[in-house]
């Protein structure tokens, strides 16, 4: 068994720009006529002394095009890792009669985790590289298909290659079973060959109700096709749409996976490594397919790291199912999901959540995560209740951008009503230190979703970024969060937002009420941020030394988010090329790094003396003279 390097087998398909036609005869070459009984049993046996279930050997031998080539391939299987995934395959010639389209492909991302693609996720059988696919009805697969088929055939611009040169570059392709009410057929899956697969039907003029029902192996329709092929293959004398069918029929070298290793199921580790097959080099998906399959992998990962923010009452499993999209009647609010999206999906960067976060995104892509783009694959999860629309980049965004805000890094999910929640955050207002509390961070979290997703977009990014004047969403939510008047606003929307009303400007002096209020008016961008502009200039009096000192650090943890937000702006500038100027033209400045480094020496200094105190009260604790 022999272990190919990933980065020898990963080339994105050569489609060729022109379309010189192949010769017919050429392609079908790979082709052998029908094999006797005695041929296919032998094969079987075969496929089954190499360790494979009945199911598998009998999906093999039908889908090869030539049954010694089979043969020979499990005498000498490959295997291919991708991170913490290992992959067992055999390469051979695959009828493409044999292939389905697949209904679990890494183009319907986007679709599966809004649910709007009428389909379920792939399941697997344990222990075995065999997935399956469960439907109520043959029909509604078939009909839930069509639009996806047709859309390849009309938009994909390598179609027109495919049926004049036929498939060129081999894909990768897996066991499938489908069951619907007209029983349970097992096929291979166009793993990673979507495109080529549903191009090559066209050429043969076949449709995935033929390949998943009408042309089964050893039936009449599938036997008088191949030998109509093969007749076709050694003429000379053919039409162009013989030719044509001849040239689509073949997958030549497909790589069909017969084994696997992973630390997670067979159609998790199938997903996650379609998903880096196609983003190392990234190609050109949807944003919102894009995130959704990195979002997924790093929900994988956490999950199996047991990293995962587990709310009281629910489980591990329960947590991943609702980020990745799998279930949707968990219980949970949709400002709830965003809040348990946040916390997962956005920790903070020193944690080991975020290193597995960034391990999962290395692990598609081969390059590094920025900070922001945790926060980014957060908000896209927060926001799939949404259609993939125009307006969804703007709602992403401007999530995105209030979540940077340090507090929101690793908010915790209580599931407590707001009206319980505003007390406490006025608790932690009053006695926190150095950054507002959990309840604080709960409550922001939940109003975020509201302001950003409600009826009225009222929490937007400024035009021209967070410089100067110019207000962007996490200085906003920091401001109304540090004073009570603010905490009683956000409650307000929270209130709002989920009874579906309009967020009303909290009358001042006046505590939230699940109702619209007398008098109140509507918030509107332009007052939000009045409000957040007021706030910064107030809060609660503070006389105590310790309340003093506790409002100096909270205006330098402000201060700091400040700083962390521009440079961020820094990292955001990039040229003509789209490559940030700052990794071309770099930055150096003796005043600032020396700055820097006489805070951290502070913030040093103040760490060793909470730290002596902290022994100090523990010493006295345990002395018993004070409590």
């Amino acid at each position: 068994m022999s272990h190919v390097p990933a980065s020898a087998t990963e080339p994105q398909p050569p489609f060729f720009t022109e379309s010189d036609i192949v010769d017919h005869r050429r392609i079908g070459a790979h082709l052998r006529p029908p094999a006797s009984q005695a041929v296919i049993d032998k094969s079987v046996t075969a496929c089954i002394s190499a360790g494979l279930s009945l199911e598998l050997a009998e999906t093999l031998t039908a889908a090869a095009a030539d049954q010694q080539q089979l043969r020979r391939a499990l005498r000498a299987p490959k295997v291919q890792r991708f991170g913490s995934e290992e992959f067992t395959y055999i390469e051979f010639d695959v009828v493409t009669w044999r292939v389905l389209p697949s209904p679990d492909n890494i183009r319907f991302e986007d679709e599966h985790a809004r649910g709007t693609i009428g389909m379920p996720r792939f399941g697997a059988v344990e222990g075995e590289a065999l997935l399956t696919f469960e439907m109520d009805s043959a029909e509604k697969l078939i009909d839930a298909m069509a639009p996806r088929i047709t859309d390849m055939v009309d938009n994909n611009p390598h179609v027109g290659s495919i049926l004049d040169r036929g498939i060129e570059t081999p894909g990768w392709l897996s066991a499938l079973r489908v069951t619907t009410d007209v029983g349970a057929v097992t096929r291979l899956e166009s793993t990673d060959g979507f495109g080529r697969i549903v191009a090559s039907h066209k050429g043969l003029g076949i449709t995935f109700k033929d390949v998943a029902w009408n042309l089964r192996p050893g039936g009449r329709r599938a036997t008088n096709l191949l030998r109509d092929l093969v007749d076709w293959s050694e003429s000379d004398m053919v039409t162009d749409e013989q030719a044509r069918k001849v040239r689509c029929s073949i997958m030549p070298n497909a790589r069909v996976i017969i084994g696997f290793s992973a630390p997670r199921g067979f159609d998790r580790a199938r997903r996650r490594f379609v998903a880096h097959l196609h983003m190392a080099p990234p190609m050109n998906f949807s944003t919102a397919t894009t995130l959704n399959a990195k979002a997924n992998a790093a929900v994988d990962n956490l999950y199996e790291r047991g990293l995962l923010p587990v709310p009281r009452g629910m489980t591990a499993e329960m947590v991943r199912d609702i980020l990745d999209g799998s279930d949707r009647e968990h219980g949970l609010l949709a400002d709830q999901v965003a809040v348990l999206a946040c916390g997962a999906l956005n920790p903070h960067p020193n944690k080991r959540q975020a290193r597995a976060v960034n391990e999962a995104i290395v692990d598609l892509t081969g390059a590094k995560p920025k900070l922001e783009e945790r926060t980014q694959l957060a908000a896209e999860v927060a926001l799939r209740g949404f259609p993939a629309d125009k307006r969804l980049t703007a709602l992403r965004s401007s999530l995105d951008r209030a979540w940077r805000w340090s507090v929101l890094r690793g908010v915790e999910l209580t599931c407590s009503d707001p009206l319980d929640l505003l007390p406490e955050a006025l608790r932690e207002l009053v006695q926190a230190g150095d950054a507002a509390g959990p309840a604080i961070a709960e409550l922001a979290a939940l109003a975020s979703y509201h302001l950003v997703g409600g009826r009225t977009q009222l929490l937007t990014r400024s035009e021209f970024g967070g410089r100067g004047s110019n207000t962007e969403p996490q200085q906003i939510m920091r401001q109304l969060a540090k004073t009570d008047i603010g905490l009683r606003q956000l409650c307000q929307i929270v209130l709002d937002g989920r009874a579906g009303r309009d967020p009303q400007e909290l009358p001042k002096g006046t505590m939230p009420e699940d109702k619209r209020i007398a008098g109140a008016e509507l918030l509107t961008p332009v007052r939000l941020r009045e409000l957040a502009d007021l706030s910064d200039g107030e809060g609660i009096t503070h006389d105590s030394p310790e309340d003093r000192f506790a409002a100096a650090l909270k205006e330098f943890q402000g201060r700091l988010d400040d700083l962390h937000a521009a440079a961020q702006e820094v990292g955001d500038v990039t040229g003509t090329d789209g490559v940030a100027l700052v990794d071309t033209l770099g930055y150096d400045n003796s005043n600032v790094r020396n700055t820097l480094v006489e805070i951290t020496d502070l913030v040093s200094e103040w760490r060793g003396a909470r730290r002596r105190a902290d022994r100090m009260r523990a010493d006295l604790d345990e002395s018993g003279d004070a409590r």
